[in-house]
This record gives C-alpha cells, sequence and structure tokens, in this order.
C-alpha cells in the first residue's frame, strides 16, 4: 500500500467523519493548539539538483559505473540526513501527540458511570469498555514512542501497522464505552484524527525524500547483484582456466605416450611379439579348417537315426552338430566319440582327426601362454583414458562457458536497468 493511501487509511480506522469542522469551539481552539508547527516540515532542504519525473534542470553525467557506488553511497548518505530530519519531527509529533493523549486519558478515567440511572449490567459493560479502549491507547502510546529510526517509508508503516493493531483490537471497546460516555471518547478520536493528519502532511511534503531513498536502495540492489554476478563470471573464467590447463597437460600426455608406441615397434621385443602372434593367427585358422574337416566326416543323420528314442543323447548330438566347435573346446571331442563308438559308426580317419585336433589345441594353447606381452596395447589403453578424460575436460568447459554466457546476457540486462533508472531521474551514465 502506497504512503498515501495508508496515512488516509488511519484517518478512517480513527473515525474521521466530514462533520469534524462542525465540533465546538474548544475542540477547534484545541486542534489547532496540537497541529505542531507542521509548516516546519515543507522546510527540509531539497535534494539537491534531483528532481523526480521530467527534470527541467541538464541531465547530470556519472563517469561508468566505476564512479556509481561512491556517488550512490554519497546521495544515500544525504537522504539519511533529510529523513533523519523528518523523523525527528515524526518523535516530536509523536511526544505531543502522547502528552495531549495521556492529558484526555486522565479526563476520560475520571469519568463517574455511578451517578447514570442504567442498569448495573450495562454500566458494567461501558466500564469495561473504557477500561480496555484505555488500555489499547496505552499500547498505542507506547509502541509509537518505540518506534526505530529507518528509511521514511518503513517508519510511517510502523506507524501504519500500529494503528491497524490498535483499530482492530479497540473497535469493541470503543462500541461499548460509547454508550455513557460521548464528549471524552470523541475528544481521543480527535486526537487521533488529527495526529493522522499531520502524518499525511508529512508523507505528502515529503515524498521526494522517500521516492528517493527507494531509488538509491534500487540502485543498490541492482549494484549488488551486479557485484554477484561478476564475481560468479570470475570464478567461471578461473575454472576454464584450469581446464584448459589440464587439457593441454593430457594432450601433452598423449603426444609422450605416442612417442613412447613408436618407439616399442622398433624394439626387438615387439618384432618378435608381432611373429609370435602372426604364427598363432595362423595355427588358429589351420584349427578352425581341421574342426570343419572332422565335422564332415560324422554321419550326424546316421547317428540321430540311432539316438532318436533317447532324448539325453539326442541333446548331445544336436549341440555338437549346432556348435561343433565349442562344443569340441568344452570336452576334447569325448562326448561325440562316444556317441560315435556306441553306435559304431567311428573310423580311424575319424579318431586319427580328434586326436589331431587336441594336439594343435595344445600347441596352439602353449603358443598363446608363451606369446611376449604386447606393451604397445598397455599405452594405448592409456591413450583411450586420457582421450575419455580430454572429451570430460572439453564437456565441463562448454558447460561453464554456457553459464558464463546467461550471467553476461544477465550482467548486460542489469546495467542497462541501472542506465535506465539514471535517465529516469534526469541522469546519465558515460
Amino acid at each position: 500500500m502506497g504512503i498515501l493511501n495508508f496515512i488516509k487509511k488511519i484517518t478512517g480506522m480513527v473515525g474521521m467523519t466530514e462533520n469534524v469542522k462542525d465540533k465546538q469551539v474548544d475542540n477547534e481552539k484545541d486542534k489547532k493548539d496540537k497541529k505542531i508547527a507542521f509548516s516546519d516540515v515543507r522546510n527540509v532542504p531539497p535534494l539537491g539538483a534531483l528532481h523526480f519525473g521530467a527534470s527541467k534542470n541538464p541531465p547530470t553525467n556519472i563517469k561508468g559505473f566505476s564512479d556509481i557506488e561512491n556517488w550512490i553511497e554519497n546521495k544515500k548518505k544525504e537522504t539519511e540526513l533529510q529523513e533523519k530530519k523528518v523523523f525527528v519531527l515524526i518523535q516530536e509529533r509523536i511526544k505531543n501527540f502522547s502528552k495531549g493523549l495521556e492529558e484526555k486519558i486522565k479526563i476520560l478515567n475520571s469519568v463517574n458511570l455511578e451517578s447514570r440511572k442504567a442498569e448495573e449490567k450495562i454500566k458494567s459493560v461501558v466500564e469495561e469498555g473504557k477500561k480496555k479502549y484505555i488500555e489499547f491507547i496505552e499500547i498505542l502510546i507506547k509502541r509509537l514512542n518505540n518506534l526505530q529510526e529507518d528509511q521514511l517509508e518503513k517508519v510511517l508503516e510502523e506507524i501504519n501497522n500500529n494503528f491497524l493493531e490498535f483499530n482492530k483490537h479497540s473497535h469493541m471497546s470503543y462500541e461499548k464505552a460509547t454508550i455513557f460516555i460521548g464528549k471524552e471518547m470523541n475528544d481521543i478520536k480527535e486526537e487521533l484524527v488529527i495526529f493522522s493528519r499531520d502524518l499525511l502532511k508529512i508523507s505528502e511534503n515529503n515524498k521526494e525524500i522517500i521516492n528517493y531513498s527507494k531509488w538509491i536502495s534500487l540502485i543498490k540492489l541492482k549494484l549488488k547483484q551486479l557485484d554477484e554476478i561478476e564475481m560468479d563470471i570470475d570464478k567461471i573464467n578461473a575454472l576454464m582456466l584450469q581446464l584448459d590447463k589440464k587439457t593441454t597437460n593430457k594432450l601433452e600426455e598423449n603426444k609422450m605416450l605416442l612417442k613412447e608406441i613408436e618407439i616399442a615397434k622398433k624394439s626387438p621385443d615387439y618384432l618378435e611379439h608381432l611373429d609370435k602372434k602372426e604364427k598363432i593367427k595362423l595355427a588358429r585358422e589351420d584349427l578352425e579348417k581341421d574342426f570343419m574337416s572332422l565335422k564332415q566326416l560324422i554321419d550326424f543323420k546316421s547317428l540321430a537315426n540311432f539316438y532318436h528314442m533317447f532324448e539325453n543323447k539326442m541333446q548331445i548330438l544336436n549341440s555338437y552338430k549346432d556348435n561343433f566347435q565349442e562344443e569340441f573346446q568344452k570336452d576334447g571331442g569325448k562326448d561325440i566319440l562316444n556317441l560315435l563308438n556306441e553306435a559304431k559308426l567311428n573310423n580311424s580317419e575319424i579318431s586319427n582327426k580328434i586326436s589331431q585336433l587336441n594336439r594343435k589345441k595344445e600347441e596352439l594353447e602353449e603358443m598363446e601362454m608363451g606369446k611376449n606381452k604386447d606393451k604397445t596395447q598397455e599405452i594405448e589403453s592409456k591413450i583411450i583414458n586420457i582421450n575419455l578424460e580430454i572429451a570430460n575436460l572439453k564437456n565441463s568447459k562448454a558447460k561453464e562457458e554456457k553459464k558464463s554466457e546467461k550471467l553476461n546476457i544477465n550482467k548486460e540486462e542489469i546495467v542497462k536497468e541501472i542506465k535506465e533508472e539514471f535517465v529516469k531521474m534526469g541522469m546519465e551514465l558515460d
């Protein structure tokens, strides 16, 4: 709620009516006495050359963002000085307001209801309302006198909140007390009305201070956001430099490993390794040919006719038929040899081929066991891992670059907003 609106609401809450001017002459005189010289508020010095809205003065130029913080701090101090002067006026008004209320509370306390011709029950209700209303008035006075110095807008809002609280709790007590007590209660109400009007004057006469203070707070907030963004950008830039350094180191490490491979490939051990590797490859190919040759020698159809009544035998037979080399590697051909012997379908050629295959299989295993260790494989494995690390480092940098890009966009937007705010106030940033 705006300052003007909430001060007006205070006036409404305390029950200000249109016929206040028709009160007794004594009340009018009393009002004049209580309206301390609030024309003094108008004498608070203006805020330098700054004007709100369209400025008739030539624009003030500030040399870039490097000057803003010092300039804002100076203006903040100036504004705080102006707000302090207004706060002193508010305190003085509260002091007079409190004094006036305390005098009227004494008068209200002296009201005797005993002489009233009414039921005791009603008189008790009125007495209770009077006491409670006085309690709420005293709480209001205490809170107003305990106000802490702050931005003018916040001070006025705090006063508003105190009146809201007072109105909320005192309304029923006021209604009860005014059943029999009129003038004394109305005098207190009028004191509240006068105080509210004076606060309205303070608010209206110091709009420039209030708005300027808000504007300074906004600029300070924007500058803080700007500082935070710049700090984040600096952190990201530092992190990207680290990522670049790590990537460079990994690339250098890769170069060294590639040189090691070149050297290793020229060594006698590596040449011997290649020779054995080639021999193993030829032996494996030869073995595979022998497997195919043996499979062709076996009459799987006749074996199936012989064992078709025996499920377990057929299972072994079908396994050999579908995956001959794999099954042979498992048992060295024992199962298929047993099936052939039982069915009397074995012959010397098959037996010799099985023996030959097992012998070649053992020779191949010995060759593989005696094979030299390929040092280049170990180095190549390291290179693969390093390349993965490099890819991860590059991905990390790409993510940081996106973050930096977003932050720079935000930074530009805030800079633009700050410049626009200064233009609104009739100033320009170089």
